[in-house]
């Protein structure tokens, strides 16, 4: 099962952090838009231009970074006339992420165990790791994320985030572009994720693909071919039998 499998690719939220995607997003928004609240005059019209954003990342067609696909469609609709340059934009989530954000960790019941004990176990064993969390946040927020289950970004090879990447989940392009960014081939690469669109879309690729279905995601065409199912303690005793 795991012959010739040297580079693991991990999903983040709902895999190796275990909160609910719907839960952290709800927290996410109220939390965000108080930092724009002098610019809308309703917080569902901020959250809309964010979501709006937001999906202008995950159709990106790789043509610039997934930060600056946001930030263009984010700028359409802000008022120029209230001081809203996009350095000073861009300064208002710099700020959030930074000094506000990891706070948001105190709503969630998370495993600080498991996780670590696999990443832990995978790099003792000489495997290539990459964070492959849909890169529709910065850095500072995947780090601060990551953070949360005790993990080390430094025992990643790449996280990818909106600054590094221009495409995102479900796209296999976004695979494609790890791939090349790490300079392996997808037979050598597995998978783990929670979504059965997302994250499996990497078979596209060839790269075989891992559920964790601790908190699983079932969207409309979610009919990729998986080699693995399990919960996440169940996958950290598979890799500890076989590899």
């Amino acid at each position: 099962m795991f012959k010739d499998k040297d580079v693991f690719l991990f999903d983040l939220d709902g895999t190796l952090l275990t909160i609910e995607t719907e839960e952290f997003l709800k927290h996410y928004f109220r939390a965000l838009s108080l930092e724009f609240k002098d610019l809308f005059e309703e917080q569902s019209d901020f959250i809309n231009l964010l979501m709006a954003s937001t999906q202008k990342m995950i159709k990106n067609d790789g043509s610039s970074s997934n930060q600056q696909a946001f930030m263009e469609e984010f700028m359409k609709k802000i008022d120029i006339n209230k001081q809203t340059e996009v350095e000073q934009i861009k300064e208002r989530f710099d700020q959030f992420y930074q000094n506000k954000f990891e706070a948001l960790g105190k709503y969630f019941e998370i495993d600080k165990e498991t996780p670590l004990e696999i990443i832990k176990y995978l790099k003792k064993q000489g495997k290539k790791l990459v964070l492959a969390t849909n890169p529709l946040f910065p850095k500072k927020a995947v780090e601060k994320r990551l953070s949360w289950t005790g993990i080390d970004p430094a025992d990643f090879e790449l996280l990818t985030h909106y600054e590094n990447m221009s495409y995102s989940k479900p796209n296999p392009n976004y695979y494609q572009e790890i791939l090349e960014k790490i300079n392996v081939d997808p037979e050598n690469c597995l998978m783990i994720g929670n979504d059965l669109k997302e994250d499996a879309a990497a078979a596209e690729l060839g790269i075989k693909t891992f559920i964790i279905e601790d908190k699983l995601i079932k969207r409309k065409g979610s009919d990729y071919p998986i080699e693995w199912r399990g919960s996440l303690k169940e996958f950290k005793d598979l890799i500890k039998r076989e590899i």
